[in-house]
């Protein structure tokens, strides 16, 4: 286990309403450091401070129910049965229940993502309510990821990438207590993507006619869905092949003869929730 007048009124009103939701959304990274090792996170994340006193931390809106506790690692000084964790900072479990239930009350939008780390299964969902109610947004599944671990009982982290819709309240970590720990909870700002690039000539033939084929893939092998289309440019050298094919399914793919040599490049386009990439190619073929 982890743990060893009326009208200016109304105007007003309506400026204030404006201003708040400019800036009503959290930014940020949940990263558990500047936490002691088994101290609770308590309100560290809003501006105040955990249970042993460190803090106050940023001021990111998120309420962490009463159980959700940061570990620090076995090799840094820590009780932490867990080694490899991304930036070597903290991580947050639940000793007790359940479930972690993290409210964001200002908001979440664009997307989110972390890494986890499960001796047993558990879920992280997504909901557009607070305390877990509401619509749920998203929902993922968190597989048990750890062997080969000795000394340690966790040592593979895996990273969860979410696009939201719709603006998130709370998000809910579950499964059984002291076997899941999460990791730097990424909020409110677009998905890494990778592209990379293939193509349909036989490199032992002869030059021809090819199909080159971008393929975009989120933080978690997360594929852009069909509501959220990118654009993909494929360049050769430095002349346009195609401009703005739209990606369907995490794909997009443009047609060209080309002589050996030529490197294809694909620009992808960020949409709302997915970062700009590039990924490319040395054609290779017999003249």
């Amino acid at each position: 286990m982890i743990r060893a007048e009326v009208r200016w009124s109304v105007l007003v009103a309506l400026a204030v309403a404006m201003t708040v939701t400019a800036v009503a959304q959290t930014k940020g990274i949940a990263t558990f450091g500047g936490l002691k090792n088994l101290e609770f996170v308590a309100d560290f994340y809003n501006n105040g401070k955990g249970s042993m006193g460190s803090g106050p931390g940023p001021d990111l809106g998120l309420q962490f129910t009463s159980n959700a506790e940061a570990i620090v690692q076995a090799g840094k000084g820590g009780t932490g049965n867990f080694v490899n964790d991304p930036g070597n900072y903290p991580v947050m479990f639940f000793p007790t229940g359940t479930n972690v239930t993290v409210n964001a009350t200002k908001g979440i939008e664009v997307s989110l993502w972390f890494s986890y780390s499960a001796l047993k299964a558990g879920t992280a969902t997504v909901y557009d309510g607070p305390n877990g109610t509401g619509n749920i947004l998203a929902s993922v599944t968190l597989n048990p990821n750890n062997s080969g671990c000795s000394p340690y009982a966790m040592c593979v982290w895996t990273p969860v990438g979410i696009p939201l819709s719709a603006t998130a309240s709370s998000i809910r970590f579950s499964g059984t207590a002291n076997f899941v720990g999460i990791a730097s909870i990424h909020l409110g700002q677009l998905l890494p993507t990778v592209t990379t690039v293939t193509s349909s000539q036989d490199p032992n033939q002869p030059c021809a006619s090819a199909t080159f084929t971008a393929t975009v893939l989120g933080v978690g092998g997360v594929v852009p869905a069909n509501t959220q289309n990118g654009l993909v440019t494929f360049k050769a050298g430095s002349a346009v092949l195609a401009k703005n094919v739209p990606l369907t399914s995490g794909t997009a793919s443009t047609t060209a003869s080309l002589p050996a040599g030529t490197v294809v490049t694909a620009l992808f386009k960020s949409t709302p929730s997915f970062n700009t990439s590039h990924g490319s190619l040395t054609v290779q073929c017999t003249p």
